[in-house]
């Protein structure tokens, strides 16, 4: 509480105001208002009459509201920060020494486009039944160890159909995807025949693949993940995933031996 001025409205300029018309202003009749003279009041740093000094204030309240704070600060601050971690955590891996086969190697200008510029090695395989042999050479690559938002997987097979009707096992060959056929589409102008899956889902969990028949040739491409997100994931938008199968089938496609 403010303590009043020592004569507090003794001096010129305190007071009511005087009334209209020459009559004394309200307050200042007979019997009212205080006495003349200088010193009204109570003395210097004390209040009215009936008050002492003032209670101290006190810090309850204000312990109370800091400890308030602080819980508040660390409830945000503790999954603040758990989510930071692993939004700015890597996505990605180192690149194998390993240099891709032949049968699949991908451009690095078209590997730049998918986010997967890290090689992380080749797999063969070799079947054989008699005169009949199928060989399988398989690589995959990866985002990069600097990525933190590209959750992506690139993965390549090529099949080589040898013996006694080569071309016609690998027309009738049943790799890839078993999906249903209203998420399968036919595209022209890769390879004698190819046909696009998507990969899509409900979930964050996207992409899409594309298997291409050429000769005695088999060639599959998935392209599959999602684009990691400070809160939820997000899939990868169906256009793009299709565009980076294709792209990667028809240049495989164009550097298979003849």
């Amino acid at each position: 509480m403010h303590q009043p001025p020592q004569g507090y409205g003794q001096g010129p300029g305190y007071g009511p105001p005087p009334g209209q018309g020459g009559q004394p202003g309200y307050g200042q009749q007979p019997g009212y208002g205080p006495p003349a003279g200088p010193g009204y009041g109570p003395p210097p740093g004390y209040g009215p009459p009936g008050y002492g000094q003032p209670p101290k204030k006190k810090k309850t309240g204000l312990i109370v509201g800091l400890i308030v704070g602080v819980v508040v600060l660390l409830g945000l601050g503790i999954p603040g920060a758990i989510f930071g971690s692993e939004y700015y955590s890597s996505v990605g891996k180192a690149p194998v020494s390993q240099q891709p086969p032949a049968e699949c190697t991908v451009s690095p200008e078209l590997l730049n486009k998918t986010f997967t510029t890290s090689f992380q090695g080749a797999r063969d395989n070799e079947i054989k039944a008699g005169e009949i042999v199928t060989k399988q050479q398989g690589c995959s690559w990866l985002p990069p160890e600097s990525d933190n938002v590209h959750d992506r997987a690139l993965q390549v097979m090529v099949y080589h159909h040898e013996g006694p009707d080569a071309e016609k096992r690998a027309a009738e060959s049943s790799t890839g995807s078993a999906a249903p056929s209203e998420r399968q589409q036919q595209v022209q102008g890769i390879g004698e025949k190819a046909v696009l899956v998507s990969l899509d889902t409900d979930s964050a969990f996207s992409g899409a693949e594309l298997r291409v028949i050429q000769g005695v040739y088999v060639v599959l491409v998935t392209y599959k993940g999602w684009d990691k997100g400070f809160f939820t994931n997000s899939p990868i938008p169906p256009a793009e995933s299709a565009e980076v199968a294709k792209s990667v089938g028809a240049e495989l496609v164009k550097n298979l031996p003849r």
